[in-house]
């Protein structure tokens, strides 16, 4: 009872604040019917802000709490494990998918997919990393790794190359209608089996994304992210003296980018369709909330892993579905009504098992 009130105080109370400000602030800006160059002002707030996050905000947070943050040779051990949950995700959904009798698309099946392995680490996790009083920014360098290089990765590397994949079979089904799903859905499975809150601009003509090429997108969304090179940043302010007025001010934007995060994510779920059918969503949020967070407590477990570091891995295992498979989704004409569906669903899940792996895994 008092590890859900620590939660609650320290978690829930925040984030869920900061979600219903940006709930509210799209709602009146929705209500105000502004419009700049053409385009919804409600739409162009939450871009800008989440843009100046992408920037600045979460970068310069990112280099704030490393700085302060705890290293050792088993941090080092997060990217594996983040890559270990994304394989695992793979393998249930494709265990899923294969003992499901109703045909799906290859779209889909990439939406499926993609919800199943991708999680919010950044904008969520690193708030619940940072907040909750079990763990704070002594923790914070194991969930910026698991990110970094895990999440960021597998979202804008192996991501893209599925959604890619997707988009082209089902371009060639509507040039081709005699092909059918399954076969399509076969020439996904045998594509993937062969390869081992910011909103960037990922694509800026659907057409050209799918003749492209893949490798070169993925690696320049990778490389430009500014958060990839901030975490270097922290390890060099490590080794300096600085300032304390410069440490209270990189503390201030480092916590304001936290909250602006959160405020954006609120607006993000404010615009969403309202009308979603929840039973869409079912088996990828199960898989990424439940079944993946799971299965890597227990075998991280059994190899010797305990103490704050299995609870960080934990809980970035189990973060909810990830805003940037809907953008995947939008650019690639994958399936949004089901990425919609699961993003929602799986906050709402989240919601309810944070305490669950809290209580489970604080054994310090």
């Amino acid at each position: 009872m008092q590890s859900f009130l620590q939660i609650a105080t320290a978690v829930y109370f925040p984030i869920i604040a900061a979600c219903v400000i940006g709930i509210l602030l799209s709602k009146a800006l929705t209500k105000a019917g502004r419009q700049f160059k053409n385009k919804p002002i409600q739409e162009i707030v939450p871009d800008f802000l989440a843009r100046s996050l992408y920037l600045f905000g979460i970068p310069i947070g990112v280099a704030n709490f490393i700085r302060k943050a705890e290293f050792n040779s088993t941090v080092w051990l997060s990217p594996v494990i983040a890559w270990a949950a994304v394989l695992l995700a793979i393998l249930l959904c494709w265990l899923f998918i294969k003992s499901s009798n109703k045909p799906k698309k290859a779209t889909t099946k990439a939406s499926f997919m993609l919800l199943s392995y991708l999680g919010n680490t950044s904008y969520l996790g690193f708030p619940v990393i940072l907040l909750l009083p079990q763990l704070g920014p002594r923790y914070f360098s194991s969930a910026v790794l698991y990110d970094i290089l895990g999440t960021l990765l597998a979202g804008y590397g192996l991501g893209v190359f599925i959604a890619r994949q997707a988009g082209r079979m089902s371009l060639s089904t509507k040039n081709d209608p005699s092909q059918s799903v399954d076969d399509n859905d076969q020439s996904l499975a045998t594509t993937i089996s062969e390869t081992n809150l910011s909103k960037p601009n990922l694509l800026k003509d659907k057409s050209n994304s799918l003749v492209s090429n893949p490798l070169l997108d993925s690696l320049t969304e990778i490389v430009k992210n500014p958060t990839f090179y901030a975490f270097f940043v922290g390890l060099f302010l490590k080794t300096l003296a600085i300032p304390d007025w410069i440490v209270a001010t990189l503390n201030a934007i480092a916590w304001a980018s936290i909250m602006v995060a959160l405020c954006v994510m609120g607006m993000r779920i404010q615009q969403l369709s309202s009308k979603i059918d929840f039973r869409l969503a079912i088996q990828p949020v199960a898989i990424k909330t439940i079944l993946v967070p799971l299965i890597t407590a227990a075998c991280l477990t059994v190899f010797g892993f305990d103490g704050p570091q299995r609870l960080v891995l934990v809980l970035q295992a189990s973060m909810p579905c990830a805003f940037v498979s809907l953008i995947l989704a939008e650019n690639y004409d994958l399936d949004v009504e089901l990425t919609v569906a699961s993003i929602l669903l799986s906050c709402i899940v989240f919601a309810f098992t944070l305490p669950i792996w809290t209580s489970l895994f604080t054994t310090w």
